[in-house]
């Protein structure tokens, strides 16, 4: 029997020889395997009996085996739930009974945290992996403790002590769990130095670098901070950098980290070998080459002699695979082989062309948008079902949906279909971004503005059909001015490419171009309508017309022989043309691209005040490096008399303040006029005096404001912007002081918040013409985008 069993697997030795065995030798023979007449199952309070049970495989009839019990012990303790697993046993009539008694782990009743201030607690409650109501797991809090750590390092704080500490309410099982933090001070790197650089400048090297030295702004712009993990990334990309520079063989050592004695400040050292400068030498093409050499070579970037330069390598490529694939080879795969010659200082390039199967589109889909319609995106696509694949119409088609300003990413991904390997699906992944404002806001100007308030309402995504709808009112106190503005576009009216929109509106203003005396006061009121079509790309035409009713009081005019009542008063019948070029990478936070219209209005369709006034205004915006961007604007304005009438005076242009020249007080630039004896009581009473001058406004301006706006605390998007501004009106160029133009410098801060752009920004004037009320630093504070 012996020889039996021990010839067969050991689990069925363990399930059958104890039986055989039976059969041949009496009870008393089997010592320790009694059988088992009943399991029974103690001390737990949460887990269920009979969770607990089928992991146990000992069973009732069966021989109590001390192995199998002990494999019951773990694989009960396997269910995570248990402190401790203990079996006893009870004899019982004809065998025993087993009582698995088990200590069930607490459940963590609250979980608190103490001694934050670098996280709040949502952050630190991201790194910790338990959580309230699950059952005590000192594992995932060890691991809890080092993901805190590891953020905390991230932040720069490589002192912070974390620890937890548990408090068990034995009667109720449960646990109180306690991360104390002590943050401890914020280490800093003080110093990096680069060693072996001769031909790069170790500035220009720390400034493509994410790892920064600490200095006196760190606490917004958050530089300084130490973290390791970034440096292969630096390695990287001051790697990538030298290849720029033609140096394709650069070497770099590992960096050396030391740490001040008071564990305060970190100092790191690179170890930079450059080698030399290498040129480009021959360019050829092998593979699936689908057009001539010279079609291949046409703008080609990479031109022999020239320093090699790695990123003009990348673009090339990915240019030629665009070309690929705008003959429908979507999989197109084009690979450079540099070949380095030491002996010439020159790298060769053989591009590997594999063009793949040419593909068609198949179906595309719009996922991630909860409230956008597909319509909304799928209108801006250039590429179509059915349609050869074109990667540039693809590049394209991104763009466009990008330009709506409806969405924080667009990725277009890409994959075989299902139905046929010669077709592609394309799936549109978006995120949305809130596109609707509630704007409450307030503001302050030196000079003549003083406080402001304004309140909008918006909607750019109008029930997610991509119209625009807007209910706006502002108030500038020191002006006394009240514009409210009701208006509503549908950019494609049906399935059409005409868009439809209007406006209701009216202002109320004080024109005060002197700190003593109001100028008038006005009400306008009207509205227009206003409807598009695109010509080109790009590029729409838009015809407005526009009704509307101006009002100025007899008795705020300052001077009734400047400023003729009937000339300022009547009903304004006018037609616009305008054609507007708007290629922004972002309608509402544009960093890349260009803005430009021209429009012609004619006020004469009637109504007794005329004119014909064209503007053109410029707008471009370009990234510079570490997210610098440079924004420009550039405004051009005429306005002529038409049938012998004279030009309204509440028409003509008046420069200075917030939105024109920043460094001057607001509408104080341009054409001036000597008060005459007419000069009002309250204007007489204010000390003024026939012959004193006044700014009327001129005939023509030119404005131009410069800018480069930069991050300050990306995180919280926090820029700032340093300008200047150019600028005058004036009613000609010979006319003594024109086109002379006034021009300010200066400084400000942009905090981008969901309610609108916070701006702080000081102008100060750069030329004054020895006018007092000319000069002298001004300071602005309003929400609202710049230009």
């Amino acid at each position: 029997m012996k020889g039996f069993c021990e010839g067969m697997n050991w689990r069925v030795i363990f399930a059958l020889c104890p039986l055989l065995l039976s059969l041949w030798l009496p009870a008393s023979a089997f010592g320790a395997m009694a059988q088992i007449k009943s399991i029974e199952i103690e001390g737990n309070r949460k887990i269920g009996t009979d969770a607990i049970r089928q992991k146990i495989q000992s069973q009732v009839g069966s021989p109590r085996l001390m192995e199998l019990v002990r494999a019951d012990i773990q694989s009960v303790h396997s269910l995570g739930y248990f402190d401790s697993i203990q079996v006893a046993e009870e004899d019982v009539a004809g065998g025993i009974k087993l009582i698995f008694i088990v200590r069930e782990k607490p459940t963590i009743a609250a979980l608190e945290f103490e001694g934050l201030d670098a996280l709040d607690e949502d952050e630190a409650k991201e790194q910790v992996l338990v959580k309230r109501y699950e059952v005590l797991d000192i594992h995932k809090l060890n691991q809890s403790v080092d993901k805190l750590s590891e953020k905390y390092e991230e932040k720069g704080y490589y002192l912070a002590d974390v620890r937890y500490e548990i408090k068990l309410n034995e009667s109720r099982n449960e646990a109180q769990v306690i991360f104390k933090v002590a943050e401890n001070d914020k280490i800093q790197v003080r110093k990096i130095n680069i060693i072996g650089n001769q031909e790069i400048p170790s500035d220009e090297l720390k400034a493509i670098m994410q790892t920064q030295e600490g200095g006196v702004f760190s606490w917004i712009t958050g530089s300084g901070a130490y973290r390791e993990a970034l440096f292969e990334r630096d390695i990287a990309a001051m790697g990538y950098y030298y290849g720029t520079k033609g140096y394709v063989k650069a070497r770099f050592g590992k960096p050396e980290v030391t740490v001040s004695a008071d564990r305060k400040w970190i100092y790191i050292t690179f170890h930079i070998e450059e080698g030399k400068q290498y040129r480009v030498g021959e360019v050829n093409f092998r593979g699936d080459l689908l057009y001539t050499r010279d079609e291949l070579t046409e703008d080609l970037a990479l031109v022999k002699g020239e320093v090699f330069n790695a990123e003009i390598l990348r673009r090339e490529t990915l240019r030629y695979t665009e070309k690929y694939s705008d003959l429908g080879f979507a999989f197109a795969n084009v690979i450079p082989q540099p070949v380095i010659h030491d002996d010439t200082l020159t790298v060769d390039i053989n591009f590997e062309i594999d063009k793949g199967q040419r593909v068609y589109i198949g179906k595309i889909t719009v996922t991630g948008n909860t409230r956008t319609k597909d319509k909304v995106v799928r209108r801006e696509l250039t590429i179509r079902e059915g349609e050869l694949y074109n990667g540039t119409k693809k590049r394209e088609s991104r763009e466009r949906v990008i330009r709506l300003g409806f969405f924080e990413s667009v990725e277009f991904h890409q994959s075989s279909s299902r139905v046929s390997p010669d077709i592609v699906d394309l799936e549109i992944r978006i995120k949305e971004r809130s596109t609707g404002q509630l704007v409450i806001g307030a503001g302050y100007a030196s000079g003549n503005i003083g406080f402001t308030a304004h309140a909008q309402l918006s909607q750019n995504n109008f029930m997610g059909n991509g119209q625009v709808a807007s209910l706006s009112a502002q108030i500038l106190t020191g002006q006394n001015l009240y514009e409210f503005n009701i208006g509503f576009t549908e950019p494609y009216v049906g399935a059409s490419l005409w868009s439809l929109g209007g406006d209701i509106f009216q202002l109320r203003r004080t024109v005060r171009t002197l700190s003593v005396v109001d100028t008038y006061e006005e009400i306008k009121s009207g509205a227009d309508i206003k409807l598009g079509h695109p010509v080109l790309e790009f590029t729409n035409l838009y015809l407005t017309y526009k009704a509307e009713n101006s009002y100025v009081k007899p008795a705020s005019i300052i001077d009734p022989v400047l400023i003729p009542r009937d000339q300022v008063n009547g009903v304004t019948s006018g037609l616009t043309a305008s054609i507007v070029y708007d290629k922004r990478d972002d309608r509402f936070d544009p960093r890349n691209g260009w803005y430009w219209t021209l429009s012609s209005e004619f006020a004469g369709l009637g109504g007794s005040r005329k004119y014909w006034r064209n503007r053109a205004e410029m707008k471009f915006f370009h990234p510079i490096v570490w997210d610098f961007v440079f924004r420009s604007q550039v405004k051009l304005g005429a306005i002529t008399s038409v049938g012998g009438k004279p030009i309204p005076v509440n028409e003509l242009f008046i420069q200075g303040g917030l939105f024109s020249l920043r460094g001057y007080d607001n509408l104080v630039i341009g054409p001036k006029a000597q008060l005459t004896n007419a000069l009002s009581t309250t204007a007489r009473n204010a000390g003024l005096k026939p012959g004193d001058e006044i700014v009327l406004g001129g005939q023509y301006e030119v404005l131009t404001n410069l800018e480069v706006e930069f991050p300050l605390l990306k995180e919280a998007r926090i820029r700032g912007v340093v300008f200047f501004d150019a600028g005058n009106s004036f009613n000609g160029f010979f006319d003594g002081q024109s086109p002379a133009l006034f021009a300010n410098y200066g400084f400000g801060l942009r905090w981008f918040t969901p309610i609108g752009p916070l701006r702080f920004e000081f102008g100060y004037p750069i030329v004054t013409r020895n006018d007092p009320k000319l000069s002298g630093s001004k300071f602005y504070f309003t929400i609202g985008p710049p230009f």
